[in-house]
């Protein structure tokens, strides 16, 4: 008996041994991952010799151009786009206004992206730009020779009270035209309208296309009027003045009296409640409550944060670049383009069309021929306003409300033939052309290799 203790005793005490040096050899083991884990973490930085922020419109724009002038191999292209889908915006007012269906504006990024580029689908949140480094929101680190910075704006639903909740309520009559889901309800409402008062907002500029908030009054207006609804249209509008250039501005006041639509102007809207809106007047401040049967807002829209926290905006937080380069006022490898940027023209996706072959230009002239950029963008945009289901205003201007027309004939009123421009070559123009590098906006299909 005495010896088989001793031998469970021995037993026990070598089980106990092993444990000890187990543990032991785990937390030593362990250490040394962790200091091998932070080593890696802190000395792997992900090199891209072109780095893109932003796989929208501005973005993919960019990269198709570098890579169908042959100034780029996909492989030397990163863009940080955490969307896995890509939106054809200007769809939106349409799907609105009963024209197109939400599938026609929507296509899997990795479809419309060239071929074999590395994208990082986590979002950027500080650019060092002194160490031509990018961080993003999973850790990673990624520096650059060459940024371009498209990440668009974004819309600020929330920053109007009770905004979301009547959104999202399927049964609330409250709509928006700047999201594709709240774009389809819009349609629905419309489609159901049995008449009463319906009050559209626009909030302070800038927003992706200016015209928007007038393009979706005049669809529903001509949708009621042809199926004979009696309703009351009232815009309501921060700014003073119906349109930043004179020439159009006269033909949209004349168009709202014939269709009396009627027009209130410096009311920023600030809150929604139960068919009531309520607006802070930019003058005197007081609020004045607005009873609607139909409510279509316009959010306020703002740019990255990002932008301005890495000392890259300007006072209102866009990419201070040159007006006329697109380049960076302080960093001479940073270019921008798009809503996200400071250059002073309506943010449209004509306007990103003209600015992309200019900003490609120039960074290949500065990147790699060690030259100067080029003062080549005026400022060119272009807002075509649906007037009605078949008619439609097309606004063509540059730098300080210039006119800038291309096809001035057309452009003193309303043209049936500028309505199919944009209603139907330009959505053919954008998924077919534009992705391939293709597309150079009103200049037509471009063949322009060289720097």
């Amino acid at each position: 008996m005495m010896h088989q203790k001793i031998l469970i005793q021995n037993k026990i005490q070598i089980i106990f041994n092993y444990k000890i040096h187990l543990i032991v050899y785990i937390h030593i083991n362990m250490k040394k991952i962790d200091c091998l884990r932070g080593y890696a973490f802190s000395a792997i930085k992900v090199h891209s010799p072109i780095a893109i922020i932003g796989g929208g419109t501005a973005g993919l724009n960019v990269a198709a151009q570098l890579v169908a002038d042959g100034h780029a191999i996909p492989q030397q292209i990163r863009i940080f786009e955490p969307s896995k889908m890509h939106a054809y915006q200007p769809g939106w007012t349409m799907i609105g206004g009963g024209l197109c269906d939400v599938k026609k504006t929507l296509k899997p990024m990795d479809q419309v992206l060239p071929k074999n580029i590395s994208v990082s689908d986590s979002a950027v949140t500080k650019i060092i730009p002194q160490e031509n480094q990018i961080e993003t929101q999973d850790g990673g680190i990624y520096t650059y020779d060459q940024l371009v910075i498209a990440t668009g704006i974004s819309t600020d639903f929330d920053s109007i009270k009770g905004a979301r909740k009547y959104l999202e309520d399927s049964n609330a009559p409250v709509a928006s035209i700047y999201n594709y889901k709240y774009a389809e309800k819009m349609n629905r409402l419309v489609q159901e309208f049995e008449g009463g008062n319906i009050v559209y907002t626009e909030p302070p500029l800038p927003i992706k296309c200016a015209g928007a908030p007038q393009k979706i009054i005049y669809l529903s207006h001509d949708r009621l009027n042809k199926r004979g609804i009696k309703t009351h249209h009232h815009f309501y509008k921060t700014a003073g003045i119906i349109f930043g250039v004179p020439k159009y501005a006269e033909i949209l006041t004349e168009l709202c009296k014939t269709k009396q639509i009627n027009c209130h102007f410096k009311q920023k809207l600030v809150e929604v409640q139960d068919h009531v809106a309520i607006f802070e007047n930019q003058d005197t401040k007081e609020l004045k409550s607005v009873t609607f049967d139909l409510l279509h807002l316009v959010p306020p829209q703002t740019p990255a944060q990002f932008i301005a926290k890495s000392g890259l905006g300007d006072q209102a937080g866009f990419t201070q670049v040159h007006p006329n380069t697109l380049q960076h006022v302080t960093y001479k490898n940073i270019w921008s383009l798009g809503d996200c940027s400071s250059l002073p023209t309506s943010k449209t996706a004509a306007a990103v069309m003209a600015q992309t072959p200019v900003l490609v230009k120039n960074l290949i002239r500065s990147w790699k021929l060690k030259q100067d950029p080029l003062p080549g963008y005026l400022g060119y945009t272009s807002c075509p306003i649906f007037t009605s289901q078949s008619k439609l205003l097309l606004a063509e201007f540059k730098y300080n409300s210039e006119l800038d027309e291309t096809f001035p004939i057309f452009q003193s009123n309303e043209s049936r033939l500028m309505f199919h421009l944009k209603k139907d070559f330009f959505p053919i123009a954008y998924w077919q052309i534009m992705v391939r590098g293709w597309w150079g906006g009103r200049d037509g299909l471009r063949f322009f290799k060289g720097a």
